[in-house]
């Protein structure tokens, strides 16, 4: 069975599209993105063919991007329907974001079954105008949605053999402002990280853009290859919400102090995190009310916490079989 995916924006909609395709096999699978360097750099290497549009998000954009933004669609969705007839998949899959746009279009005017997933807590609005067309709607956190299917958040395979229990030993505590870094964490955190004596080496994730010279217990690296391992190997995590990384959280049972990216849309990471804590494996710190002594204090208290205790209320198997389960209800039809 043939599909057409597609996945842009972020790794937190990519990845998890990746972790679907490798079930249905290379063959099978064509990916329709953007054309960010970002989605570049990950699609590269995945040996999927993937080919990349010219567009991008309408939210945040000037007056005249907006004006000119239909035009961009338009010719999009061209080229999308070009695409759907050249390698004839029979149902398309929508990550969400503004390419599920150009998906939903294009399958609609060729007939084709869409599926969706929505990796958040908040249906995006993308797919909500998708819903309305979908054959089923696969969710990471329960919504309650019509054509509903909370199967969880597809994630890597190296999560189904590791987990917090894995090594006894920690090395580190793990520090993550996202694949892209964040200024936040690698200033301020970084910051309070130093001055802090948490006993533990630091290992904090910057970035590609950000150049931090390792220093003290914190060594700095821009982007962490084999993170499955390192996170198997992390005492707790300092961490985003984004959807994808509070599901590799919760697989791995690793206990984290979440503090939400502020301009999400809709503030959705915020809910993510809430909803990760809520049986207490973790904290949520606001950025927002961001003050020095309070975070030192926060992160202080937390490094002194049954850990073994924390991974057990933070662990969920959800997400481990997500794939293979959105992969079965897609080849029921």
């Amino acid at each position: 069975m043939k599909i057409a995916i597609f996945a842009a924006g972020t790794g937190g909609h990519i990845y998890p599209a990746l972790s679907i395709a490798e079930k249905f096999g290379e063959e099978n699978v064509i990916f329709i993105a953007s054309n960010r360097e970002t989605e570049r750099k990950i699609y590269k290497n995945s040996g999927f063919k993937v080919r990349h549009l010219n567009i991008s998000g309408f939210r945040g954009k000037n007056l005249l991007e907006k004006l000119l933004w239909p035009f961009s669609v338009t010719s999009c969705v061209l080229i999308s329907i070009f695409l759907l007839l050249k390698y004839k998949p029979q149902n398309v899959l929508l990550m969400g974001n503004y390419i599920s746009v150009i998906g939903l279009i294009s399958s609609i005017f060729l007939f084709k079954d869409i599926y969706i997933h929505e990796q958040n807590s908040i249906l995006g609005s993308a797919n909500k105008l998708s819903l309305i067309f979908a054959k089923k709607l696969f969710t990471t956190f329960p919504l309650n949605e019509k054509k509903e299917h909370n199967f969880g958040q597809p994630i890597r395979s190296a999560f189904n053999t590791l987990s917090y229990a894995t090594h006894s030993k920690k090395e580190h505590i793990l520090v993550l402002g996202g694949s892209q870094g964040a200024l936040f964490f690698n200033n301020q955190i970084s910051e309070i990280l130093d001055n802090l004596n948490l006993g533990e080496k630091i290992l904090f994730q910057t970035g590609e853009h950000d150049e931090k010279t390792s220093s003290g217990n914190i060594e700095y690296i821009k982007f962490i290859e084999n993170m499955p391992e390192v996170m198997a190997k992390s005492k707790f995590i300092i961490c985003r919400a984004g959807a994808s990384t509070v599901a590799e959280v919760q697989s791995m049972g690793l206990p984290a102090v979440f503090i939400p990216l502020p301009n999400s849309i809709d503030d959705h990471q915020i809910k993510n995190a809430k909803l990760a804590c809520i049986d207490g494996g973790g904290i949520v710190l606001n950025e927002k009310n961001f003050n020095v002594e309070e975070f030192s204090q926060k992160i202080s208290e937390f490094n002194l916490q049954n850990f073994q205790e924390l991974s057990k209320k933070m662990a969920k198997s959800i997400h481990l079989k997500s794939a293979e389960k959105i992969v079965h209800e897609i080849k029921q039809h």
